[in-house]
């Protein structure tokens, strides 16, 4: 698990770490890198240090820095540039925490009904490949369409458009025979606007999860 603090990192450096170590191709969407941006430091976000269109500018930049590259690829992709992906050191992460979105992604895909009780998963990671990649796609135990967004650490209301729009998508696009959608964001800490941006929509839910470090002096019955 790699040891990084993604709300201390330049934007620069999180972009390249997203593409070298959350993409295996090494290549993503214009959309998706915003995301994981704004995702990745919320409360940059909140004091408006994370916009999509300064994001924008800053990927045309790395562009011209040739960091990055849209050579051979579709209309809004980026890759990191051949020559700049074979070197190495041009990353400065600073190593103060764990980051534990993905973990949790996978935690939660290998049992849904620690999430609610019946939950099933369809697919992880759904790409959608218009408005983005979907955590969790799963349905309930009427068969409904249940959209899960997981969070690490404290989060921002705008992660309530976020799900709103996957919500959006699978409803015009697989729930073809009257299916309901609704939505539930896993997060860990509670956040004041995200509560109350919740609030007013019953279609989206909001859950909690802890994280617990154990130290003994004996081993626990999966050690042994």
């Amino acid at each position: 698990m790699e040891m990084v603090d993604l709300e201390k990192m330049r934007v620069r450096d999180l972009i390249v770490y997203y593409l070298k170590n959350e993409k295996k191709e090494r290549t993503a969407h214009r959309d998706g890198i915003i995301e994981y941006v704004r995702s990745s430091q919320p409360e940059h976000v909140k004091k408006g240090r994370r916009t999509p269109p300064g994001i924008t500018s800053l990927l045309s930049k790395l562009k011209k820095e040739g960091i990055l590259s849209t050579e051979g690829l579709k209309e809004g992709y980026y890759a990191l540039a051949e020559e700049f992906d074979e070197e190495e050191g041009n990353i400065e992460i600073p190593p103060y925490s764990v980051s534990l979105e993905k973990d949790l992604i996978n935690c939660l895909a290998s049992d849904p009904s620690q999430i609610e009780k019946g939950l099933e998963l369809k697919e992880k990671e759904y790409d959608t490949r218009s408005v983005g990649r979907i955590d969790l796609l799963c349905t309930d135990k009427n068969r409904d369409f249940v959209v899960v967004e997981t969070k690490k650490g404290k989060e921002s209301d705008k992660v309530v458009g976020q799900i709103q729009r996957y919500m959006g998508w699978i409803n015009r696009n697989l729930a073809k025979n009257g299916e309901n959608v609704r939505g539930i964001i896993v997060v860990n800490e509670f956040d004041e606007w995200l509560d109350y941006a919740v609030s007013v929509n019953d279609n989206i839910q909001l859950k909690y999860y802890e994280v617990k470090f154990v130290v003994g002096d004996t081993p626990t019955e999966k050690h042994l």
